[in-house]
């Protein structure tokens, strides 16, 4: 990866995490040599963000990542997320993925109908700790 691309998700991963802390959640950046995982919280509820940077219209990822993020996200009691970021964060359940046989993809033209952005997360976690404190 060139200098230029390494600043623009440096980048990408700055403005996610200040999107996430307008709605008071503390985001850190999980890094290994093939993803990278974000945890954000805001002391009741944990996500786990798979962060497909650099932005692509389509993202091809290997199975046994989404699996070692899948058993991450059980393991933190946390609701597993892909993002992508462009001009906006966006957010995609995991159910977008489609089979390739090795590989997942997220093809962001298909998945358009599934994305949504952290203020709708936040509204219906908002909306189920109301129901649940009556």
């Amino acid at each position: 990866m060139t200098g230029v691309e390494n600043f623009k998700i440096v980048t990408n991963i700055t403005k996610i995490k200040n999107e996430l802390k307008e709605y008071d959640f503390e985001t850190r950046l999980i890094r290994d040599a093939e993803s990278y995982i974000a945890i954000a919280g805001d002391g009741e509820a944990v996500y786990l963000l798979y962060l497909l940077l650099p932005y692509q219209e389509k993202f091809k990822i290997h199975k046994r990542l989404i699996w070692k993020f899948k058993t991450l996200a059980y393991k933190l009691k946390a609701q597993p997320y892909l993002v992508t970021y462009d001009i906006i964060a966006a957010f995609y359940p995991l159910h977008a993925l489609e089979d390739s046989g090795k590989h997942f993809i997220l093809d962001l033209e298909k998945a358009q109908g599934l994305m949504f952005s952290f203020s709708t997360i936040v509204s219906e976690q908002l909306q189920e700790r109301l129901t649940i404190s009556r």
